[in-house]
């Protein structure tokens, strides 16, 4: 087990850079002067424009503003913004706002698609399996920025059943109108998937077996359809977990939330490489230890894949 973790630790190393690497790449090549965008129509003395491109490295050769950046995160130095905020205290501000969101919206979406896609591959053909394929099917057609907007008039703004943006109101109801919207989004796919896995799963030689045997169907359920059924859900679960923080980008901008992906969206617009890669290597973290998470969790329900 400890060599299975530390194989992917050292193989997620080079992605990990190419990935920083390319992300600061693209931030880099954006025009404009970030610190005179900063500035808006107001002067800089050119004395202080001066310190601040060389307090930031701004004059620095692309590859060296990338090491240095890469240097800071690794020593714990994260520094200040352009605008002079501490980037530590952004982050113990602003990590909260964006797991309170993630988890809110997974519990909508686990919770919405796993009842349904269950229910509804144990009742093929029936009403409701019938009535989810055809809502799962809308709700998969209609994009995601649509969807937001939409939510924002018609449930804040006409409505006024939720606040329109911000987190004046606390948890949880700041976060629901924005939760229920990626919730409900995301339920689309699970909820298809859990039926076409439950549907397959249910016809499998092994469960005709262990019906022949003369088991009785709670036991079919539990110990061979459901832990089979279950294998293709983890990696969805796993993969959609690992991608919230790209989600988060476009909602928490929305609906203006100070969370990550605002964090990153503003540094994105100011150019703050330095930034942009630091949130990028967390996310790169996030994105492996939840898989390595999803890989563990794999190998309890299948015991095939452990030697893999």
């Amino acid at each position: 087990m400890i060599r299975f973790v530390l194989r992917r630790i050292l193989t997620a190393i080079p992605i990990g850079l190419i990935v920083t690497l390319g992300v600061f790449a693209l931030v880099f090549a954006m025009p404009g002067d970030p610190l005179r965008e900063l500035a808006g129509d107001k002067p800089i003395p050119a004395a202080v424009l001066a310190a601040k491109r060389a307090q930031f490295h701004l004059d620095d050769p692309f590859i060296v503003q990338y090491l240095l950046s890469m240097k800071d995160i690794l020593t714990g130095n994260f520094g200040t913004t352009f605008a002079g905020a501490d980037i530590r205290d952004q982050l113990a501000l602003r990590i909260p706002v964006t797991l309170k969101l993630t988890l809110l919206a997974n519990a909508f979406q686990w919770t919405l698609g796993l009842f349904f896609g269950i229910y509804a591959g144990f009742k093929r053909n029936g009403l409701i399996d019938k009535s989810l394929l055809l809502a799962t099917l809308v709700l998969l057609a209609v994009p995601g920025l649509v969807a937001y907007f939409a939510a924002q008039y018609v449930f804040g703004v006409e409505l006024k059943w939720f606040p329109v943006s911000g987190v004046l109101e606390g948890f949880p109801k700041s976060y629901l109108l924005p939760a229920l919207v990626i919730g409900v989004l995301g339920f689309a796919g699970l909820a298809r998937l859990m039926r076409t896995s439950i549907v397959e799963t249910v016809n499998a030689d092994f469960v005709k077996t262990a019906r022949a045997k003369g088991l009785g169907e709670q036991r079919v359920l539990w110990r061979h359809i459901l832990p089979n059924a279950l294998l293709p859900i983890v990696t969805f679960v796993g993969i959609d977990l690992a991608g919230m923080f790209g989600g988060a980008i476009i909602t928490e901008s929305i609906f203006n939330l100070p969370g990550l992906g605002q964090f990153m969206f503003q540094a994105i617009k100011l150019k703050e490489g330095g930034v942009v890669v630091l949130l990028s290597t967390l996310a790169f973290i996030s994105f492996i230890l939840i898989n390595l998470l999803v890989d563990l969790l794999y190998g309890v329900l299948d015991p095939r894949v452990r030697n893999v």
